[in-house]
């Protein structure tokens, strides 16, 4: 009884957590490490499926991703237009800079050797690439996992799982599966894992068990059911976490403004161009002005002149 009340105590947690950045979701079938990884390096805080549709499109356009790292910048830029893909200026920076860092750290750009290595080494990597977002080495250690084995369970989880005190400082793994498992069904799995994953590494820092993130997470832990969220969103916005757009606004924190569309960005590009004209225009009377006195005045005195 004990167990089931923790268990949904953890999850009413992780309910709340609900931005865009955790729809996540088992990599597509087909999709390589190389893949799987730009896409999480293109994500942002947008759901995944943007950042996949990204990886399509080029891959479409293109015959390799070796082609990709050396071609222009406008015209990857391009090809991400044409199809109809987001915020293609910084996506195209992105990809080109994550292609070079790679093949920059190893000649070449393959991968798939992340699957088949330990934890340890795929986050060895992720460090040195230095642009991999922080729930990356938790989703490449569901892809590299077999569905035969135990879930893995490292000792951040444990950790964290101790500072809200939900098992003791140093638990059994049995404990610790008994708590988890069943946070880690259906299509909950990789939401869940990453959640979980990202609370470790952002607020149970080993060294520092009173530090201002371990307070932020117990604060998180202790509004899990509040109805208010105010308390939840700055406990969540203190700790670093992805906010939804109702926890951001609980925390006082502006929502980002939605891309303009199309047609709206080029009326706004044309109404700049316009002000920028008149404002060039008006520049240039004052002088204009001033050489038409100053002719003026020279054949008056031409005529002067000729008068004497």
């Amino acid at each position: 009884m004990a167990a089931s009340r923790q268990v949904a105590d953890l999850r009413a947690c992780l309910d709340r957590l609900d931005a865009d950045l955790f729809d996540l979701g088992p990599r597509p079938e087909g999709m390589n490490a190389l893949e799987r990884l730009l896409c999480l390096c293109l994500q942002g805080e947008s759901p995944l499926a943007v950042a996949e549709k990204a990886v399509r499109t080029l891959k479409a356009r293109y015959g390799n991703w070796s082609e990709i790292r050396v071609a222009r910048h406008y015209e990857i830029r391009d090809a991400l237009k044409a199809g109809r893909v987001a915020d293609a200026e910084n996506r195209t920076e992105c990809t080109q800079e994550y292609l070079r860092r790679v093949f920059g750290l190893q000649n070449h750009l393959e991968l798939d050797w992340l699957y088949d290595a330990t934890s340890e080494r795929r986050a060895r990597m992720l460090n040195q690439l230095t642009m991999a977002p922080l729930h990356a080495a938790a989703v490449l250690d569901l892809d590299a996992w077999e569905r035969d084995e135990p879930l893995p369970m490292d000792k951040d989880l444990k950790r964290v799982l101790g500072r809200l005190g939900l098992v003791k400082s140093n638990p059994k793994e049995a404990e610790v599966r008994e708590l988890l498992e069943p946070l880690f069904e259906g299509d909950d799995l990789y939401a869940n894992f990453v959640k979980l994953r990202l609370l470790a590494e952002l607020g149970a820092d080993p060294r520092n068990p009173q530090s201002r993130a371990a307070q932020a997470l117990t604060a998180l832990w202790n509004e899990r059911k509040s109805r208010s969220l105010k308390g939840f969103a700055t406990a969540a916005a203190e700790l670093g976490l992805p906010l939804s757009p109702a926890l951001a606004k609980a925390a006082g924190k502006p929502e980002p403004e939605p891309e303009a569309k199309p047609a709206a960005k080029k009326a706004t590009k044309k109404k700049a161009a316009k002000k920028k004209a008149t404002k060039k225009a008006a520049a240039k009377k004052p002088a204009a002005k001033k050489a038409t006195k100053k002719k003026a005045a020279k054949k008056k005195a031409t005529k002067k002149a000729a008068t004497r």
